[in-house]
């Protein structure tokens, strides 16, 4: 009787062996293929969180110093092209560059202003795009017409579909002046620098007017 109990023992603690020995196999398995996924997403695409939503920008100035006679803009204001906005006393009218969107004024009518004083900042609102800056090294795999799935810190996890509109000629850093960097020694630091790229969304039920300046993050599949 003992030795059955005992044989018994012994087919249970090798049914447990086995279990354990199959889930331990299917945890690898899946560490593995999980491993092998990330492989690929990491290999499959160019992602960078060096992104966000932005237009052309437009300061109106008056081009000579004077009384600000008329001045009919305010921020949230639409506006179209060659618009009117204002006038300063014998200067020439001061007009909308484009079709836009008033997101700063810095004057009110009657005020006296400065030639090259920002009077109000105007916003392209039919060029509203992502720009993210890539990695020179990684800017051969970058074609214009290039798929982009697009995300925007302000709609949280939802995506977008876009598209690679332009590539930049130049880095950031020589058009700000810094594409040279020395030490107190004089000894030349590399650095790997950024090139801009321009990326238009798709969707049609999206609107960033109010959202320019906003970080954004991009993942172009290169296996398109």
């Amino acid at each position: 009787m003992e030795q059955e109990k005992s044989t018994e023992q012994v087919k249970k603690k090798g049914k447990g062996t086995l279990i354990v020995v199959l889930v331990l196999t299917l945890l690898l398995a899946g560490g593995a293929g999980a491993g092998f996924y990330f492989i690929w997403q990491s290999a499959g695409y160019l992602t960078t969180d060096n992104a966000r939503v932005t237009t052309n920008l437009v300061a109106i100035t008056s081009n000579i110093p004077g009384s600000l006679e008329r001045f009919t803009v305010y921020e949230g204001r639409y506006v179209e092209e060659n618009e009117i906005i204002g006038w300063v006393e014998n200067g020439e009218a001061l007009r909308s560059p484009f079709d836009g969107l008033v997101v700063q004024t810095n004057a009110v009518q009657d005020q006296f202003v400065s030639p090259m004083e920002p009077l109000a900042v105007i916003a392209d609102i039919n060029d509203l795009h992502i720009q993210a800056n890539i990695e020179e090294t990684d800017i051969v795999n970058i074609q214009v017409g290039q798929t982009v799935i697009v995300t925007i810190d302000v709609f949280g996890n939802r995506q977008f579909t876009g598209y690679v509109s332009e590539i930049g000629r130049v880095t950031s850093a020589e058009l700000a002046g810094t594409a040279m960097f020395f030490n107190t020694g004089g000894t030349f630091t590399r650095v790997t620098h950024l090139i801009p790229i321009k990326v238009n969304i798709l969707d049609d039920d999206i609107n960033l007017e109010n959202f320019i300046g906003v970080n954004a993050g991009i993942r172009i599949p290169l296996r398109d």
